[in-house]
């Protein structure tokens, strides 16, 4: 009885469980709004525009509808960071879930800032080119934040095994996927650069729908303490 309280214990949210729900189903929209604006954008209004080989940056880096992509990346990052807040306030407990939840927030910081000073190592003169340094730090965060996360996030979910899997795979496609975004020839970049936003989209997706599961999980007591 005494193990049992106090694994409830360390599992108790930070916040009111609605909270949480409310940080989930906002990042949920922000994942629909972003991948929306990109279809929408890249495919069907911006012209002389390839989304194969024209990258999500160069869709935001100017033209007709420079702003609402510009605008949808901020907004996506917005999501990224309330996600990992909402995972601490879940507060379950052990380091790999708050080292998971602070990498998050991070990636969210970058990509905030790669869209809010607009500046996309596009060579254009007059600005600090601040796209690839952070997009380098992504590199690690991202397929860090997917394995430290996995566990306790597919714990959260009905679909245990498939979610273990799946974290595991976008990892994968992440570390593989980055270098050779940076190696391959550029006619395919923008398929290539899609396939890695995709990647943090399920990532985002995944554990903002966790957090909207958070009263459910609550009531049973949470999932096992790291």
């Amino acid at each position: 009885m005494a193990s049992d309280d106090n694994a409830r214990q360390s599992t108790r949210t930070l916040t009111q469980p609605w909270v949480l729900k409310m940080l989930g189903w906002f990042a949920l929209a922000c994942c629909v709004f972003v991948a929306a604006t990109d279809l929408i954008l890249g495919f069907f209004l911006q012209k002389d525009y390839s989304p194969i080989s024209d990258t999500i940056s160069d869709l935001a880096a100017g033209g007709r509808y420079a702003i609402w992509q510009d605008f949808a990346m901020e907004a996506f990052a917005i999501a990224v960071v309330l996600t990992g807040i909402g995972l601490l306030l879940a507060r379950r407990s052990g380091a790999r879930w708050i080292a998971g939840a602070a990498a998050m927030i991070l990636t969210g910081v970058l990509v905030f800032f790669i869209a809010r000073w607009d500046e996309y190592g596009d060579l254009d003169e007059g600005g600090w080119v601040l796209h690839y340094r952070m997009v380098y730090l992504m590199a690690a965060l991202v397929p860090a934040s997917l394995l430290l996360l996995r566990r306790d996030i597919a714990r959260r979910s009905d679909h245990d095994r498939a979610i273990r899997i799946v974290f595991v795979a976008l990892a994968a496609l992440w570390v593989l996927g980055a270098p050779i975004f940076y190696l391959m020839d550029t006619a395919f970049d923008g398929l290539v650069e899609r396939a890695l936003a995709a990647v943090m989209l399920v990532w985002i997706a995944t554990c903002a729908r966790s957090l909207t599961k958070e009263r459910q999980l609550d009531d049973d007591g949470g999932t096992s303490p790291l």
